[in-house]
């Protein structure tokens, strides 16, 4: 009877250790598939504006050398699917549109999938400064896309757990404000090319940091370890933004997603000094 007894513990002990392991090996693969970016797990919903119906209101910027679309092409090249993929430009971002064309993307993904979500575009205040918006194509005083709106509707209908945020707009960092502040259950980061009370410029010059980043060229490698992860992005952006434009971006990251989540793998090896960053005069200045 002592013997059954102790087989009987030996092989609960067996079971436990092996459920202990299985548990330890399902939670180290969730941690590393949250720690690397997955492009063909990643649905793409991009919004792009140069112009506007209110022209008044919202000055226009130069339709040549676009930068939002190249930004586009290196996802897709990365290896994001074309059917994961929406972009809404100028005219036909509409205020409804946009809202209800994020409705429905948001449906779609499955959980283990990520989101990118990105806006390049005049961003302006509400009268009393409390509220911030995203200007779509038809943008006036009863057509509004709030800042807020984007992670209340990511919370209602997303399925997965990770989305990634980035904005190329005046007060966009009012969106890093918004997911700073609330419990979910989606972890963000958010990445923003101005603080939420800061205008921004019109140049694309945060746009190309990202563009820089998600090719995964060798300068923004800046521990030179073979990885470009979201903290060399946002060092990088926030080095541009600040040396180029003179301006301070705004980053805010939530639950899993967090600086050391790779973007970028086989970076190769920077050219000694290409990437640093100097001051010159020129006439004077």
């Amino acid at each position: 009877m002592k013997k059954l007894l102790l087989f009987a513990l030996i092989l609960f002990s067996i079971s436990c250790a092996s459920a202990q392991i299985a548990e330890t090996t399902v939670k180290a693969s969730q941690n590393t598939a949250a720690n690397v970016w997955n492009p063909q797990k990643t649905w793409v919903f991009f919004v792009g504006l140069l112009e506007w119906q209110d022209k008044e209101t919202f000055a226009s910027f130069p339709h040549e050398n676009r930068r939002d679309a190249v930004l586009l092409d290196v996802l897709r090249q990365r290896g994001v699917p074309e059917n994961q993929i929406v972009y809404l430009k100028d005219e036909k971002a509409t205020t409804s549109r946009v809202q209800l064309s994020f409705e429905n993307f948001l449906k779609k993904p499955q959980p283990g999938d990520w989101i990118f979500v990105y806006y390049a575009g005049h961003g302006y205040k509400s009268e009393d400064y409390k509220e911030t918006y995203m200007a779509a194509y038809d943008a006036d005083e009863q057509k509004t896309w709030n800042v807020k709106s984007v992670p209340d509707t990511i919370d209602k209908y997303f399925k997965g757990s990770n989305a990634l945020i980035m904005l190329d707009n005046c007060y966009s960092g009012a969106m890093a404000e918004a997911v700073k502040s609330r419990k979910s259950t989606v972890s963000y980061a958010v990445l923003a090319s101005s603080q939420f009370n800061s205008f921004s410029t019109g140049n694309w010059t945060f746009t190309e940091s990202l563009i820089y980043a998600f090719r995964g060229d060798s300068f923004i490698d800046d521990n030179s370890d073979g990885k470009i992860n979201l903290g060399e992005l946002a060092e990088n952006s926030a080095d541009d933004m600040l040396f180029a434009e003179e301006q301070l971006a705004e980053f805010a990251f939530t639950g899993n997603l967090n600086k050391q989540v790779i973007i970028a793998e086989n970076v190769p090896k920077a050219t000694a000094r290409v990437g640093e960053r100097v001051e010159v005069f020129d006439q004077g200045d």
